[in-house]
């Protein structure tokens, strides 16, 4: 018994196998680990798991996966827990109330756990606390919204060019100058704009704006 696991194993010589290595290897992993039984019970949580429920793991051990998470939340993954007993591994991303901490986003992965005779005895669960990604890319996404309904709104024409060179946004002004009123985004997008200069400044210009671009500094260009 380690802190409230209880372990039991033989080597193949008969002897016994000491588990204590593997079960503080499976504490250090920055993920959540624990095993259920084909009954969907608890047989192994490891401290990340537990310390995440607030519990300590003799309150989980033996316990139906219902009890720690909920009915609601339990209907919610049944197919999920149904298919991995089947042999198929589950991987899927959703919603949680935690007790304490509200609503959490969970990153979870059901892998089938097979005998020796190839029948599945059990489901190896891995889950990750995906909250605060899922905020930083909720923020973004605000961010570049934002971005766009200001870029939109200006009479002037704008555009994004990643450091590849390619144009991942045109504002509305850029489409309607390129294409006319009402214009397709992304046919105004991926117009070649070397095409639209007058062919004494091609040479010129083209040159300035690698130039200025290698250059990561603020540059003018005029044609």
């Amino acid at each position: 018994e380690r802190g409230g696991n209880k372990v039991e194993g033989r080597t193949e010589g008969g002897g016994g196998f000491d588990f204590s290595a593997m079960l503080t290897v499976a504490d250090m992993l920055p993920v959540m680990i624990c095993t259920l039984t084909p009954h969907y019970r608890y047989g192994f949580v490891n401290w990340p798991y537990a310390d995440w429920f607030e519990k300590p793991r003799s309150a989980i051990l033996g316990q139906a996966l219902s009890d720690i998470l909920g009915k609601e939340a339990f209907q919610f993954r049944k197919p999920m827990l149904e298919a991995a007993l089947g042999g198929e591994q589950q991987f899927f991303v959703t919603d949680f109330d935690h007790p304490t901490r509200g609503k959490v986003a969970v990153q979870t992965s059901y892998i089938p756990w097979s005998g020796a005779d190839g029948k599945t005895q059990g489901i190896v669960c891995i889950l990750t606390d995906i909250t605060e990604q899922r905020v930083a890319e909720l923020a973004l996404k605000e961010s570049e919204a934002r971005f766009k309904r200001i870029a939109n709104s200006a009479p002037a024409l704008m555009w994004v060019t990643r450091i590849d060179r390619v144009r991942d946004f045109v504002n509305d002004a850029y489409v309607d100058f390129i294409c006319g009123p009402g214009g397709d985004h992304e046919e105004a997008r991926m117009a070649d704009w070397r095409k639209r200069i007058h062919p004494e400044d091609i040479e010129r210009i083209v040159a300035e704006s690698i130039a200025g671009e290698a250059a990561l500094e603020r540059f003018t260009l005029e044609g």
